[in-house]
C-alpha cells in the first residue's frame, strides 16, 4: 500500500490531534536526515531532494595540513561528535578545546519512561497501519522487550547556536537497530520525534524549534546510539547560565511499517536529562564587519515566490550596491563565521537574495561556497557547516579554537567566498538567460556547475 495515499486522520477522526502535530514534526526533521544518510549529501532543500550529479568546474584542495599546524577537514560540534570520546582518542582526533565544552557540558541523566503501542492513544491507528503494509499486529511477544530499554546520556556539546548530544539505548537486543538492507528479523530505529527544555528552578516546559536531526546511528550487541542534534531559539529566550532539562519524545519505529514519521511506532521512549547551559559561553566577543562586493556575476536564482510555478534561473546581476554583514563568533567549539545580506539593490528580490548565499556544499549545488587558509601562501581548505542555516544566511564553523587564536593571529586566516551558477543541464549547455519550471521538469537533475569567486576576507582573531 502507498503510505503516502493513506489519510489516516479521515480513516480514524478521533485520534488526537497531538498525534498528527508529532507527525508533521518528524517528517520535517527527519526525512532530510533519511536522504542524507542514504546519499551521504549535505542538507538540500527538501523541495530539491532528487537524484542529481554536479561537476564542478573549480578545484579545491583537501590537504589537512596548512602552516604546520594540523587542521580538521570539514570540522563542525555535529561531525565531531559523530564518534565517542573512546573512539576519538584510539583514532587520534582529539581536540582538547572541544573536549574541554563537551566535559563542562556535565550531562546527567534523569527520569525515564516508555509506552508501547497498545497504551498510545493513537493505538488503534497504528495497528491499522501494520495491517495495511502487511505487518502482523503489534503483540508483546514480538515488542515487550523495548520495555526494557534503559537511556543513559553520555555526552552534551553545546555552542549557543545548536546542541548535539550522545544517548545510548541499553538493551540485550542491539542487533535489531541493525539497519541493513534485505536482512531477516526486527528492523528497529529510534527516532526523536519532540524536544522540550525547562529553565533552571521551574517546572513549565518548552518547545525547541528543534530544526535538527534525531535518531539511532549505531549499535552493537549492548544497545544503540542515539544522536541528537537540535537548533537553539536565537530570540535569546534559551538559558545560558545553571542547569537546563531537556525531555526527549522518541518514536521507536518498526522500519518495515514505516521510518519517517510516527505512523510507524510501537512504542515510544520520553527521556529527561540535564546538563550546564553555561558550557555554551562566548570564548570572547564577536565581530561584525560590512563586506562591500562589485563587478557582476551570473546568478542561478531558486525562485519559490510562485507556489504554483517554482522555477531556477539564470540571471547577470551587477554587485555594485550588494554589502554583506560578516559576524565571527568566538567558541569553544571553533571560529563560527555567518554572512547575511546587509544591502541590495533596490531590483533584488529575496529569492535573489537567498541565491547568492545558499550554501554550497563541496560544489554540489548553486550557490555559495566558502574555503579558507592560514598564511599567504597556505593551501585553501574545506569548511564545516552548521546543519541549520536559515534562507538568507551561511554559516562556516572554522577549526580554529582558543588555544590556536595567537598562532592564527600571527599568520593571518583568509576565507574565499565563490558563487557557483549553472552552466549545463542534463548535459545540455545552458546560457545566462536560461529557464527551468521545477514542477513540470525533468524527474532527475544533472547539473555543471561554474565558479565565479566574490572576494576574499581577513577574518580577524581576538
Amino acid at each position: 500500500m502507498d503510505n503516502k495515499k493513506y489519510n489516516v486522520r479521515d480513516a480514524l477522526p478521533d485520534t488526537p490531534d497531538s498525534f498528527y502535530d508529532a507527525v508533521e514534526r518528524s517528517l520535517s526533521a527527519c526525512r532530510e536526515t533519511k536522504q542524507e544518510r542514504a546519499w551521504g549529501l549535505g542538507r538540500l532543500p527538501r523541495r530539491l531532494l532528487i537524484p542529481m550529479v554536479a561537476a564542478a568546474t573549480l578545484l579545491i584542495a583537501t590537504t589537512a595540513v596548512a602552516a604546520g599546524m594540523l587542521l580538521r577537514d570539514n570540522y563542525s560540534p555535529a561531525n565531531y561528535m559523530d564518534t565517542t570520546k573512546e573512539q576519538r582518542k584510539e583514532q587520534g582526533k582529539t581536540i582538547p578545546d572541544v573536549e574541554k565544552a563537551i566535559a563542562s557540558a556535565a550531562p546527567q541523566s534523569g527520569d525515564y519512561r516508555i509506552v508501547m503501542l497498545p497504551e498510545l492513544p493513537e493505538a488503534e491507528t497504528l495497528n491499522s497501519q501494520r495491517l495495511a503494509t502487511g505487518q502482523p499486529a503489534y503483540s508483546e511477544a514480538d515488542w515487550g522487550w523495548m520495555r526494557d530499554i534503559r537511556p543513559e546520556v553520555r555526552e552534551v556539546l553545546i555552542d549557543g547556536r545548536s546542541l548535539v548530544a550522545n544517548i545510548w539505548l541499553h538493551t540485550d537486543h542491539g542487533a535489531a537497530f541493525d539497519l541493513s538492507w534485505e536482512r531477516d528479523g526486527q528492523w528497529v530505529e529510534g527516532m526523536v520525534d519532540n524536544v522540550l527544555y525547562r529553565f533552571p528552578g521551574e517546572t513549565e516546559a518548552h518547545e525547541t524549534p528543534y530544526g535538527g536531526s534525531g535518531g539511532t546511528t549505531g549499535y552493537d550487541e549492548t544497545g544503540a546510539n542515539l544522536k541528537l542534534e537540535v537548533i537553539l531559539p536565537e530570540d535569546g529566550s534559551f538559558p545560558t547560565e545553571g542547569r537546563v532539562e531537556l525531555t526527549l519524545e522518541v518514536g521507536l519505529r518498526d522500519d518495515r511499517v514505516e521510518d519517517l514519521n510516527p505512523i510507524g511506532n510501537v512504542g515510544k521512549l520520553y527521556y529527561t536529562f540535564s546538563f550546564d547551559a553555561g558550557a555554551a559561553r562566548e570564548a570572547s566577543k564577536p565581530v561584525v564587519t560590512l563586506r562591500p562586493l562589485s563587478g557582476s556575476i551570473v546568478l542561478t536564482v531558486d525562485d519559490w515566490s510562485d507556489l504554483d510555478h517554482p522555477r531556477l534561473y539564470n540571471k547577470r546581476v551587477s554587485l555594485n550596491g550588494v554589502v554583506l554583514r560578516e559576524e565571527v563568533r568566538y567558541q569553544q567549539t571553533g571560529v563560527y563565521v555567518t554572512y547575511t545580506v546587509q544591502e541590495a539593490p533596490a531590483d533584488w528580490t529575496e529569492a535573489m537574495k537567498n541565491s547568492l548565499l545558499y550554501p554550497n556544499r563541496e560544489g554540489q549545488w548553486h550557490g555559495l561556497y566558502l574555503d579558507y587558509r592560514l598564511g599567504q601562501e597556505g593551501e585553501w581548505l574545506p569548511v564545516g557547516h552548521e546543519n541549520h542555516n536559515g534562507f538568507g544566511e551561511n554559516t562556516i564553523i572554522l577549526p580554529i579554537f582558543p588555544s590556536d587564536y595567537q598562532a592564527v593571529k600571527e599568520q593571518g586566516c583568509t576565507v574565499r567566498l565563490a558563487e557557483y551558477y549553472t552552466i549545463a543541464f542534463n548535459f545540455a549547455p545552458v546560457g545566462e538567460d536560461w529557464h527551468y519550471d521545477i514542477l513540470a521538469g525533468a524527474s532527475s537533475m544533472q547539473l555543471e556547475l561554474q565558479a565565479q569567486e566574490l572576494g576574499a576576507f581577513e577574518i580577524p582573531m581576538p
